[in-house]
């Protein structure tokens, strides 16, 4: 008569046997979500600033050598700085003359226009952790040949 009345019931170390089993395959799903968002926010954060600083350099090609010396105040330059302060970058520009050597003698003194961006992210944290990221391009002046 005790057989009948008896239920069948899963007994506690079984019940802590499965738990254990379900831990030990979430825990590692779990951080390997995380790396991989903190990756894609990384990836997100260069391939932002990335865009920023290719655009300011094609910019800078787009103008010309006269005008690049004086991107800082251009009208597009200043848009794309907003825009890029907006999205949370700090975009820094720096022109700089450098002299073309060796020069023939009684050349006039000609210059290249060195082109160099800087773009650094507002927030870094550890999950953005993104370089500074510096863009360089140089310019020549067309009315001289440097041929």
């Amino acid at each position: 008569m005790m057989n009948k009345n008896r239920r069948r019931a899963f007994s506690l170390v079984e019940i802590l046997i499965v738990i254990m089993m379900i831990t030990a395959g979430i825990l590692p799903i779990y951080s390997l979500m995380q790396s991989g968002q903190k990756r894609i926010v990384r990836a997100d954060t260069r391939t932002m600033a990335t865009l920023f600083g290719t655009s300011a350099i094609e910019l800078a090609r787009t103008l010309g050598y006269d005008k690049a010396q004086k991107l800082h105040n251009d009208e597009e330059y200043l848009e794309l700085q907003k825009t890029a302060d907006n999205n949370g970058f700090e975009m820094h520009f720096e022109p700089t003359l450098q002299p073309v050597t060796p020069l023939p003698p009684g050349a006039k003194p000609m210059f290249l226009l060195r082109i160099k961006i800087t773009v650094v992210s507002k927030y870094r944290t550890a999950e953005t952790d993104v370089p500074v990221l510096t863009f360089v391009s140089i310019l020549s002046d067309p009315r001289y040949n440097y041929y």
